[in-house]
């Protein structure tokens, strides 16, 4: 059975700004991946919800900001 690819996974929330990072890293990361692994690599960044059940099907989550950054009450669970 082939290993699911690695999905680089950024995770938003309801405040801040979760998306200003440079936009450039997760493409980075990837090209990295692919260049020096043998890991299989999905070539698509991934947004998942914090507050979303989806979260824990991922081993990997992206998390930034540059605001303060206040977690919903479902999304601190």
């Amino acid at each position: 059975m082939p290993a699911a690819p690695f999905t680089f996974v950024r995770l938003s929330y309801h405040s801040g700004d979760w998306d200003a990072v440079d936009e450039r890293m997760p493409a980075n990361l990837l090209h990295s991946l692919v260049q020096y692994t043998t890991v299989p690599v999905d070539p698509k960044e991934k947004v998942v919800a914090l507050d979303s059940p989806e979260l824990f099907s991922y081993p990997f989550c992206y998390l930034s900001g540059h605001r303060l950054v206040q977690f919903s009450a479902a999304e601190k669970k």
